[in-house]
């Protein structure tokens, strides 16, 4: 059964998987998850003769022990996180909190490319195809290339079709991933100060989880409605103000050539 032929629900994601299909859609490999799942960090699948199948819960955990991963925790350590956070609350309460935590904001997955195609994209520059990997903005996953944020990457193709040059789109794209980590990091921590806090104190009950968790879900398309805001506000402050100095630069230009010679 192919992924276009799988039942999906909410966000596009398959009701039922493949463990290649999960790996993909984490943007992991199938090794990796079977070392997850072999820890106890992941539930089995749902044997159907001898294929096992996985669902959107699967994925919502994976992505939570990745993510996890990435924050530098060892395994054994998510492990037990696992563990309390299942022991102390109802499976539905766990899966809630699950989905409104790691529910991707991205609705398409890492893209994967060759590093061959990943430097063609790039003009060729090998220095632009470096930094990019430095920078976060590509991965190096044996020989392939990831791209975490296909959607992102797409728009500094554009620039570069524009004919801006692969370094510059390279940095450039850095700087906003950079401002944007920090805008991110400043809508977590109020969430986190306003009412994660309050929610662990109480010992993070049951009753409330289904509120917290509708609350994050909702700050997300807000944290991106007040970013685009906040953009388009600071990108015409800034474009008249080159407007403007152009404007002065060529009346100056002018008023020079008016002068009457000596």
């Amino acid at each position: 059964m192919s992924d276009k032929e799988l039942p999906r629900g909410s966000g596009g994601v398959p009701q039922e998987m493949t463990i290649d299909e999960l790996s993909r859609a984490a943007g992991t490999t199938v090794r990796n998850v079977r070392v997850y799942q072999d820890r106890g960090l992941l539930p089995p699948p749902e044997r159907r003769g001898r294929i096992g199948l996985y669902g959107p819960d699967h994925l919502r955990r994976l992505r939570l022990v990745l993510r996890m991963l990435g924050r530098g925790y060892p395994l054994a350590a998510i492990r037990e996180l696992v563990e309390a956070w299942e022991e102390q609350r109802d499976l539905a309460s766990v899966l809630g909190l699950e989905e409104a935590i790691t529910a991707p904001y991205q609705a398409e997955g890492p893209r994967r490319l060759t590093a061959a195609r990943f430097r063609e994209l790039l003009g060729g520059d090998e220095v632009a195809a470096a930094r990019a990997v430095e920078t976060g903005l590509a991965n190096l996953d044996g020989d392939d290339v990831v791209i975490p944020n296909p959607r992102f990457f797409d728009v500094g193709l554009e620039l570069l079709a524009e004919g801006f040059p692969p370094r510059a789109m390279v940095e450039v794209a850095a700087n906003i991933a950079g401002a944007m980590d920090d805008v991110a990091r400043m809508c977590v921590s109020f969430v986190n100060e306003h009412v994660w806090r309050a929610f662990e104190a109480a010992g993070m009950p049951a009753a409330d989880a289904e509120r917290v968790a509708a609350v994050i879900q909702r700050m997300r398309p807000r944290a991106q409605a007040a970013a685009d805001a906040a953009l388009a506000e600071a990108m015409e402050k800034h474009t008249d103000e080159v407007f403007t100095r152009t404007a002065e630069r060529l009346a100056s230009k002018s008023r020079q050539r008016r002068k009457p010679s000596a």
